[in-house]
């Protein structure tokens, strides 16, 4: 699970981390005691981010339609 040493980016203390993908290409690290925030954290940015871009396409399409 943690693969590289380094500061955590939710508890901002010195630990192995492990990565976190977001959908807008950036990468956050959390310590093993973070990880379960930070998946959670992570996921729901994730769904968010899909259904603003799922709007906006939508609104595209009816630009377009239009």
């Amino acid at each position: 699970m943690c693969t590289t040493e380094g500061i955590c980016d939710w508890c901002k203390r010195s630990a192995l981390l492990t990565p976190h993908h977001y959908l807008d290409g950036k990468t956050h690290h959390s310590c093993q005691e973070c990880h379960a925030f930070a998946t959670l954290d992570v996921r729901l940015y994730n769904i968010g981010e899909k259904a603003e871009q799922e709007r906006r396409n939508a609104r595209q399409r009816l630009e377009i339609q239009l």
